[in-house]
Formats: structure tokens, C-alpha cells, sequence
């Protein structure tokens, strides 16, 4: 099968997005599928487009036994409409008019959204490559945009984009989701739709193990043996609430067991240091991003990873819980999205109210202060975490894939 995926965000950016359609493409080129990528010059997060890839208007490049195909676009990494709309349609654009040319036949297009805006492009280029179109998305556009207070329901440009979330869903071969509820969601709205699946996300689980905590790490994170560790590693964005973490920590400044650390980098990370330092908190420290292959020891070594949003959105499956269920790092997950839904069935894990500090607080003391009902979550969790190894995930992508390539009915996914 030849499969082009056509995505706005890819390595050597990081991110949730880029870290699946990496190993989801590594592992169905292990399985001898000839896969092609379509993406934008690598500039996420800090909208500047990394050293050897500026000043081009396209670039081919081979990316650990992947082939890559770059086109350009207007590097964003502003709040305001503008400018995060004209760099998306920008890399739309360049990459139909650039892109096309070089990428041959194709049985089966992947179509990554957000960015919604993408689609148009891509369904022209799916057209143009004579391959079958898949929408996997990740989040629901317009939907998590209305919730997250950054679009009004009744706003001329909302309305654009639910007439546009429509029309993609309609002219699309399958429509994928990252689990359930999301699937469940669209249904209930788009009744006419026949192809509607789940292409979930997932994690490596031979990267991601309890063994490799380390006292050494925990040290480098200004904890010892005996504290109760609670940790952000990721982007810090307008749909995380991270302020949630700092109202946490200072509702628990005088239980000096527990600590906090924060890791990343993002466009809220100035703002949130502010706040941190104007309440002068003993028990939270804030670390620049690290390198990918620091991430499993770093994760491993928390007690409890923490996955706050910025409000309840139904249909979102956080990938951060994966990797948390993988490295025996208790996650705690904000109310209201499919990975409180998750941890919840199966008493994997804890959750709160998004941006709830007292919570929050909550939810950590009761971990940190009975170690039998701590050692028993985290026992759940790492039981639930092998139905989520991206290995098993990459053979039923394949097998969804095939079917829709061959026209054939889709398979029952499990989840």
C-alpha cells in the first residue's frame, strides 16, 4: 500500500502530534508499506523556522528511512486569528502548488487535522495523487475552539468552520478518531456518515518503562527519595490551564513532602513564571524543555503525572496519559476529557476539576499520603498501559487502512 500523510506538524518538531505520525509511519514502513510525508518547514513551537530548512521554498529529505517532502509557510506563533489562519493557508498553498508535483501515486491519504483549514488542500491533493482520503482527527475543530472560549458559537467565522468541518467529513472515505468518545461524538452530529473508525494514539512501550526511575533524576529535580514528585512535561499552551499546577502548589506549600516541577517551554511560560514568582512557592521549580531521550528516566522518576486542560472537552484523549501509564507515573487528569474517562474505569489513575487548584491539591495529598491505595493505582496503570503499545496500535491502523484501500468493510478496533 502507498501512503501519503499530509500534516502540518512532523519531526524534527516536538510534540504529541509529530511524535504519533512519526512512529505510526516507522512502523508501517517496518511492515513494507511505502510511506510518503507531506508536511511544512519545522518551526513549532517557537514560529521561527530551524537552522538548514530557511529561506527554502521546498526541500526532499530522507528522515530515518522516511520520505519526507517540505514545502513552505508563514511561521506562526501568535494568539491572534490572523496570522495562525494566514500560516496555515500558506502552508495549504505550498504545499498543493510545490508539494504536488513531486509525490506520484498514492492508494491511501492520511489527512491530519487540526488544522481544519488544511483539508481543502489536502483533498485536492488526494484528488490529484488518486489516493482515498482518511480525516484523522485529533481534536475536534470547531468544538474544542468554542469550549476553550477562543470562538463564539454564534461567530460568523465559527459558522465557516462548522459548514467546513461538515463538508471535509462529507467528501472524506473514512473519518478517524483518536478513541471512542470522539468517534461517539461525531456520529451523534454527522448520523449520515458510514466510515467512522479509531486511529488512536499511543505509546512506545519498549521507550516508556517503570525500571528506568532513577534517584539520580529526582535529585536533578530537586527531590529525594522520600518526597512525593508531581510533574508537567509538554507544551505550555492556551488549552493546557497550567496555571491550575501553581494554584496546586500553593495550596500545598506547607506540606513540604510533596514538590512540583514543570518542564517545557511555550507562549504561557513567561506569564506562568510570573505568577510562580509572585507567590514566592518553596515547593515548585520550573525546567527548560529537555531532549527526547531524557524523557522516559524524567517520567519515570515522578510519582504522578499531571494533565490539566484548560476546560472540559469531550472527545480529547490527552497522549501524555499514555506515556504517564507506561512509566508508572500515577496520572492525574483534568475532568471532562476521555483520559479521566480512561483512568476512571479502571481506577488507573486520578482527576479534577480543570483549573480547580484546591483539586487538584486534592487529588495529589490523597496519593502522596496513603502509599497502599498509591501502589494499587499505579499497579492499574500499569496493567492498562500495554493495550495502548503503539506496536499494536501501528497493526490495527494497517488493517483499517488496507480495508479502506481495497474497499473493503472497516475492522472492529478495540480500545
Amino acid at each position: 500500500m502507498r501512503l501519503l500523510i499530509i500534516t502540518q506538524y512532523f519531526p524534527p518538531e516536538m510534540g504529541a502530534p509529530q511524535a504519533r505520525l512519526y512512529e505510526l509511519a516507522q512502523r508501517l514502513a517496518a511492515m513494507g508499506h511505502e510511506i510518503t510525508i507531506l508536511t511544512a518547514m519545522p518551526n513549532y513551537p517557537t514560529g521561527k523556522i530551524f537552522g538548514g530548512y530557511r529561506y527554502r521554498l521546498g526541500k526532499r529529505e530522507n528522515l530515518d528511512g522516511l520520505r519526507v517532502v517540505r514545502t513552505c509557510l508563514y511561521p506562526s506563533k501568535s494568539r491572534r486569528t490572523l496570522p495562525r489562519l494566514f500560516s496555515y493557508v500558506t502552508f495549504g498553498l505550498s504545499s498543493l502548488l510545490l508539494g504536488t508535483p513531486r509525490l506520484g501515486r498514492h492508494d491511501v491519504v492520511l489527512i491530519e487535522s487540526p488544522p481544519l483549514f488544511l483539508v481543502p488542500f489536502a483533498l485536492a491533493i488526494a484528488r490529484m495523487v488518486r489516493g482515498k482520503t482518511v480525516m484523522m482527527v485529533s481534536d475536534i475543530w470547531p468544538d474544542i475552539l468554542i469550549r476553550m472560549g477562543h470562538a463564539s458559537p454564534q461567530s460568523l467565522t465559527t459558522r465557516a468552520m462548522l459548514g467546513l468541518e461538515s463538508w471535509a467529513y462529507r467528501h472524506s472515505h473514512a473519518v478517524a478518531l483518536t478513541n471512542p468518545g470522539a468517534c461517539q461524538q461525531i456520529k451523534e452530529r454527522f448520523p449520515h456518515l458510514e466510515r467512522v473508525t479509531v486511529i488512536s494514539n499511543g505509546v512506545d512501550a519498549n521507550w516508556f518503562r517503570p525500571e528506568l526511575a532513577s534517584d539520580q533524576v529526582r535529585r536533578s529535580l530537586g527531590a529525594g527519595p522520600d518526597d512525593f514528585l508531581a510533574g508537567y512535561c509538554g507544551l505550555y499552551g492556551l488549552a493546557q490551564g497550567l496555571e491550575v499546577i501553581i494554584d496546586a502548589a500553593d495550596k500545598l506549600r506547607n506540606q513540604p513532602r510533596i514538590k512540583f516541577i514543570m518542564m517545557g517551554d511555550g507562549p504561557t511560560k513567561e506569564e506562568l513564571l510570573r505568577r510562580a514568582e509572585q507567590l514566592n512557592l518553596p515547593n515548585l521549580r520550573f525546567f527548560d524543555r529537555r531532549p527526547k531521550d531524557q524523557m522516559p528516566a524524567l517520567l519515570a522518576s515522578l510519582d504522578v503525572s499531571l494533565v490539566p486542560l484548560a476546560g472540559r472537552f469531550p472527545g480529547t484523549m490527552p497522549s501524555k496519559v499514555y506515556e504517564a501509564l507506561a512509566s508508572g507515573a500515577v496520572p492525574i487528569v483534568a475532568k471532562g476529557c476521555e483520559g479521566d474517562t480512561l483512568v476512571t474505569e479502571f481506577n488507573a489513575g486520578a482527576s479534577f476539576e480543570p483549573l480547580d487548584g484546591h483539586e487538584l491539591a486534592d487529588a495529589v495529598s490523597k496519593l502522596a499520603s496513603d502509599q497502599d491505595h498509591y501502589q494499587q493505582v499505579r499497579s492499574n496503570a500499569l496493567q492498562l498501559a500495554p493495550r495502548f503499545d503503539r506496536a499494536k496500535i501501528a497493526q490495527q491502523t494497517a488493517a483499517v487502512l488496507e480495508a479502506i484501500h481495497l474497499n473493503r468493510p472497516l475492522p472492529d478496533v478495540s480500545w
